[in-house]
């Protein structure tokens, strides 16, 4: 969940108009941790997620680095670095595997060109086949990853969140528990989901979030039985200009 200083007085009140995103760094800037903590912990989720739609908005295009790991099929995956460019409207996106698995791997998905397929090109001896369009419903997307392509960036995490809150509405919600500022200084909380997360990606999520930019900084989401599904890490997510190429199957 993201955060958005809605108000300057933010001791004993809950976030509740918007700022422009320059205005919340500003304030962020200024308050003190006690007073972010407070205002987190007052500020309705639903609030939350609107106004971390609003920060990634506000960033247009933009690229970032993210540590992922995946349980697939039962099998936890080793970690993976990906650099990670987004345009969100119309929705495009590349990763380029930097470490890990798959180091090399450029995966180009670009909702002007194909709906429902991506376009992958490997690393090495690989590379001499040029790219491979792959549909998103093929099994081979999901080798490695529960998601796909279409699902990158910052703003589908957001819908996600905002999808499951909804669903949870009419089942009591989710429950939220704080847990506070973790050790690289970002503001953690724990939502557990209804029905022990029947009907949900997870059982419960660990949502990180670094109030600085207002964007999520990490991402863990578990089972029923306390068991790892998914974690994300996110860094240096900034602006980006492109070239008419870049997110087109020629810039891969």
């Amino acid at each position: 969940m993201l955060l958005c200083l809605l108000s300057l007085a933010l001791a004993g009140s809950p976030l509740s108009a918007a700022l422009t995103d320059a205005e919340r760094r500003a304030a962020v800037a200024h308050a003190s941790k006690d007073e972010l903590e407070q205002a987190m912990k007052e500020t309705p989720v639903p609030l939350l997620i609107e106004i971390g739609q609003q920060a990634v908005a506000a960033l247009g295009t933009y690229a970032y680095r993210m540590k992922k790991r995946e349980r697939v099929n039962g099998t936890m995956h080793e970690e993976q670095e990906i650099v990670a460019t987004i345009r969100e409207t119309p929705f495009a996106a590349r990763l380029e595997f930097v470490r890990g698995p798959g180091k090399g791997r450029r995966v180009l998905y670009n909702s002007t060109l194909r709906k429902r397929e991506f376009r992958v090109r490997e690393a090495g001896f690989l590379s001499i086949f040029g790219g491979l369009w792959i549909d998103v419903d093929n099994r081979m997307a999901k080798k490695e990853s529960n998601h796909s392509p279409m699902e990158a960036g910052l703003g589908n995490l957001l819908r996600r969140f905002k999808k499951d809150l909804d669903r949870a509405t009419p089942m009591g919600g989710f429950g939220v528990k704080h847990e506070g500022w973790d050790a690289k200084g970002n503001f953690c909380s724990i939502w557990t989901s209804p029905n022990q997360g029947a009907g949900f990606d997870s059982a419960t999520t660990r949502i990180c979030t670094d109030l600085k930019s207002g964007l999520p900084s990490k991402v863990e989401a578990f089972d029923a039985k306390g068991g790892m599904i998914e974690t994300y890490e996110f860094f240096d997510a900034k602006a980006v200009t492109l070239s008419d190429a870049f997110l087109k199957p020629e810039g891969l």
